[in-house]
Formats: structure tokens, C-alpha cells, sequence
């Protein structure tokens, strides 16, 4: 499990990277600080899934899901969000290493 948590982290990892160089492109090309939305990214990439999830978290689930919980994430940078998130599998499934603790007895 750990393993799988570790994997899924660093393709997040990834992907921060990926939609920080994009940002980083955008800012030297309009000499200015540009942060993209996720929403926006989504948007772009795949228009329909980000209406249908909307439709599905607010029917079938609680609107509250939406309205100030995604709409907030949304609404951050997506190197910030798959960052975080990425970070945050890694730490989860990092391996723990075993301390062992040797006591001399004294004669």
C-alpha cells in the first residue's frame, strides 16, 4: 500500500511540476505574475467533466460538496493543489525505518 501511495504521489508530484512551468511560462511571457486556476486548466482540458461533476455532486450528494468546498479548490493554482496533494501521499507512504536501541549491559 505504501508503495502505491509513494507512486501516485510522485506522478502528482509530476504534474505540479509540469503545471508550474506552464505558469512559469505564462509569467515571462506577460512580464507579470499569472497564477492559472485549476477550474481553468480543467476547463481547457476537459470541458464537459467539470459541469457533469458539478451536476453529480449537487443531485445526488450535498450541495454544500460544491458550492464552498470544490469551488475553493478550484479556484487555487493546480501546481498548488497536485502539489499538496502529492506531497502529502508521499509523506503518507514513505517507509518507516526501524530504530533499534542497543543497551550494553555493564559488568
Amino acid at each position: 500500500m505504501g508503495m502505491l501511495l509513494r507512486i501516485v504521489g510522485l506522478w502528482l508530484l509530476g504534474l505540479a511540476l509540469i503545471l508550474l512551468v506552464i505558469d512559469g511560462t505564462r509569467m515571462l511571457a506577460a512580464n507579470a505574475f499569472v497564477m492559472t486556476p485549476l477550474a481553468e486548466t480543467w476547463d481547457n482540458l476537459l470541458p464537459e467533466t467539470l459541469a457533469g461533476l458539478e451536476a453529480l455532486l449537487v443531485q445526488n450528494l450535498h450541495p454544500a460538496l460544491w458550492d464552498p468546498t470544490l469551488t475553493t479548490i478550484l479556484a487555487w493554482p493546480g501546481w498548488a493543489v497536485f502539489g499538496v496533494a502529492g506531497l502529502l501521499l508521499a509523506f503518507i507512504g514513505r517507509r518507516r525505518h526501524r530504530r533499534s536501541l542497543i543497551v550494553s549491559d555493564p559488568l
